[in-house]
This record gives C-alpha cells, structure tokens and sequence, in this order.
C-alpha cells in the first residue's frame, strides 16, 4: 500500500481524574481493540502530567509481560509544540461538536458526544470508566529527575533486558539506566493490569487514509492536470497517454512514495557513517569553551523544580519584624503611592526631555 491508514480511537468517560492510571486504561482499550496485535509500538505524545509521570513510566515496563507487546519508545514533545496529526483530529472533533449544536444537537451526556464525532473518518469512539484501584498506595512513586527526560524505552532484550532507559533528547546523548531492581523500590504494592469497562466501539464510516509525506512537501491530489504532467515529466516517469487526472494521481503518489523509501534506506545506511565521521571531528578539537551536552536540561542549574532563587537573608529578617509587630505596616508605601510616584517621576522626565529638545533647536 502507498497511503498510512489511520485510525483514531477516541474514548468520553464520567470519571474526570486525567491521571496515569486513565492513561493506562485508555492504551488498554486501544489495544483489545485492535483486531491484528503489533509486535512493537512507538509512541509520541505532548508532555501532559497525565503522560509524562513516573507511575505511567513503571507500568510501560509490564506491556511485553501483559500483552506481548515491546514500547521500544515513547517521545514527549514540548507542552504546546505537538504539531502531529493529532492536533489535526482534535480540531475536527471541536469543529464537529459545534456543528452537532448548530444543527439542533445537545451535548447533555457523552452518548451525544458519540453522536457529534461518529461520523469523522477513520474514528471510533466508546465509554470507558477506568478501574481506579487505590488500595495499598502510598506517596506517589517519583524517578528522579523525570522532567529532564523526553524519550524514554523498555528493552527486553539483551544487557539492558527489564530495564527503564530514559534521555533527554531523542537519538542524542547517553541513556540513564533504571534496574529492576530500582523499579521496584518505586512500587507502592503491585501493578495489576488495567480492567476498565468500556463499550462497544462505534466503527468508522468511512477510512482516514493518507499519502506517505513526501520531503518536497507535493500533494498530488491538490495539483492541476498540467502540474501533475510536469511532475511526472520531470521525473522521467512514463505515463503512456494517460490524461484522467485521478490516474495521474495515483502514479505520482506511487513515485513519490519510492522516492521517499527509498531516500529513508539511504539514511540508514549512511546514520553509522556519519556518526562516525562526527565522532572523528570531535576527537579532533582539543580545546572547547563548554562541556558536551552543555545545553541538555538535565545538567541545567536554573528553571528546575526547586532550583529558583533562594531569598535574601536580610530580606527575611526584615520580613521576620515586621511579623513580630517591629515594623508597622502603615509605615510600608500602599502600591497606589509607590505607583503615584512613578507616574509623577515619568511626567517629569517627559517634561524635562521636551525642554533639552526645544532648547537644542
């Protein structure tokens, strides 16, 4: 096949704790629905607390165990960066919900959300209401330093077999490793599957299909017939006498589509080549004002969790008599005087720059 077919599986639910147990539960759904299991799966997801927590990161390490499944990684973009498709389909959920409304529709329950969006291509939707098992939980397990991380995966083969690997960027840097062992410190009792309910799925009315991206950034189904002949023509492709524009369609998505593949082959053949071309480059700085990895967040001093700025020692025994009754506070200036004040200083000031310019004329 030359498209990505694409399914959106899309769950409403009365419970309105978003945390990583829902998570869990959600990906649960997602898989038992699947009719043909994977073997492995990637995930890239924003950096919602929801997702990017150390409970959620632990129950990733039982998937293989669970379902048969190997996560070999998840991706946690910037909060409000996560430019996917993602983003594509939850614009067309809010589009379509307003539509539901302007037509009549009322969004009382969420059975009518199932009727608002049902009708999207290549979206299913059903209730779940996750099992929240809370017993036998204490404090909130934590991996140190977790917010540094934005890859993370779960080897289940080789040394690092049932290990947590996590770094802060992706394919760049060193990985740190979290053992078994470490793992199961963080545990508060155990992690059982998740058992959610959840209805029956709705099924798609019509399939999400889209081409393979093409680095040109062409959708040939959005070019003229003349366009489409150029292109064709520029790549020497042979389209015999073919003028039906959905045909010429379909046989430029095909070129590009091995373009595409075949340029991704090349990238992989070339990734060990040039890493070690760089790391030869390198080795061949002697001297280099700042470490390697300077600019990673997990080496950073500032804009960490309570890492900010400690306050002042005098500061907090001036702030210590004034608690103590040794300062009044009507001797402390109101914020509407000490904002009197800079408004008469800048009236001044213009004042007094309108004086210097005349005089200099």
């Amino acid at each position: 096949s030359f498209e990505i077919n694409i399914q959106a599986i899309d769950h409403w639910s009365t419970d309105a704790r978003q945390d990583a147990w829902f998570s869990a539960c959600s990906l649960h759904s997602v898989i038992e629905n699947l009719d043909i299991k994977p073997k492995w799966i990637s995930i890239i997801s924003d950096n919602g607390p929801h997702y990017h927590n150390s409970e959620l990161m632990v129950i990733m390490s039982k998937w293989y165990e669970w379902y048969g499944i190997q996560v070999k990684k998840w991706i946690f973009l910037e909060a409000g960066e996560a430019k996917t498709t993602v983003d594509s389909h939850h614009a067309q959920i809010s589009l379509s919900i307003k539509r539901y409304i302007r037509i009549g529709g009322e969004i009382q329950e969420g059975s009518d959300i199932t009727s608002a969006i049902k009708n999207i291509a290549g979206t299913s939707v059903a209730h779940i209401e996750p099992n929240q098992i809370k017993e036998n939980k204490g404090k909130s397990m934590t991996i140190p330093g977790i917010s540094n991380w934005f890859e993370w995966t779960w080897p289940i083969e080789g040394e690092d077999a049932g290990y947590i690997k996590a770094r802060a960027m992706p394919n760049v840097g060193k990985w740190t490793l979290f053992s078994p062992a470490h793992i199961q410190k963080l545990l508060k009792g155990e992690i059982n599957q998740p058992s959610p309910q959840v209805s029956e799925t709705t099924k798609p009315k019509s399939p999400w299909k889209i081409p393979i991206p093409h680095s040109s950034g062409i959708c040939p189904k959005r070019l003229p017939l003349q366009e489409l002949t150029n292109e064709l023509q520029n790549r020497k492709v042979d389209y015999g006498n073919q003028n039906k524009r959905q045909k010429l369609v379909e046989i430029l998505d095909k070129e590009l589509t091995h373009e595409t593949l075949e340029k991704k082959e090349s990238c992989l053949r070339n990734r060990s080549m040039l890493h070690k071309e760089y790391t030869t480059r390198l080795s061949d700085i002697t001297e280099f004002p700042l470490s390697s990895g300077w600019a990673m967040k997990e080496v950073q001093k500032y804009g960490k969790k309570g890492g900010g700025k400690r306050i002042k020692k005098s500061i907090s025994a001036v702030l210590e008599e004034s608690q103590e009754g040794e300062i009044e506070s009507s001797d402390i200036p109101k914020v509407t005087t000490i904002q009197g004040w800079i408004t008469r200083y800048a009236a001044q000031l213009r004042e007094k720059s309108a004086q210097t310019v005349l005089e200099e004329a």
